[in-house]
């Protein structure tokens, strides 16, 4: 791969990219542990009213439906136009780009069991750590990185000119 000189725009519109990755990822692993495990009935009630908030019985003892929802509408617009984009990413791409922000730079940490209060820092997150957890090559996981981030761009790039437009 040939190295090119990056400029400040390109350094800037990749520090944007990361930022939308970055709240994709607040969305992922905030919804991971929160309102999806609570119970199947909220996802189920939003999969029956066809996507619509279905509305509370009103008896706050017992139906706590309108707290999820409410958790569920906390989230930016900035934060919805994230999900957005990173949803329109190719699986292989957006796994590779959740990788590269999630994982990269991180430190592996490992406890022996026996001996628990001791962790043992193993190494950080490479690019052969994370294409390995991707099942693919080196190479491979770099091209996806690179064209991940490139489609983020992209739509941002056209999410702006339709706000110029708009405007």
């Amino acid at each position: 791969m040939a190295m090119t000189k990056r400029t400040d725009a390109t350094r800037t519109a990749r520090q944007q990219t990361a930022v939308v990755v970055d709240l994709f990822l607040d969305v992922l692993l905030s919804n991971q542990g929160e309102i999806p495990m609570e119970s199947r009935s909220v996802i189920g009630a939003l999969v029956d009213f066809k996507g619509q908030i279905p509305k509370s019985s009103g008896f706050r003892g017992f139906c706590t439906l309108a707290a999820k929802v409410d958790r569920m509408r906390d989230w930016s617009d900035i934060h919805l136009l994230a999900c957005m984009i990173v949803r329109n990413l190719s699986d292989r791409q957006r796994q590779a780009v959740v990788c590269d922000r999630a994982y990269r730079g991180r430190t592996k940490v490992a406890i022996d069991p026996f001996m628990p209060d001791k962790p043992v820092e193993v190494k950080l997150w490479d690019d052969k750590e994370c294409a390995r957890e991707l099942g693919c090559t080196v190479p491979a996981l770099r091209q996806r990185i690179v064209d991940g981030y490139s489609s983020i761009e992209q739509a941002l790039r056209a999410h702006q000119s339709q706000d110029r437009k708009a405007a």
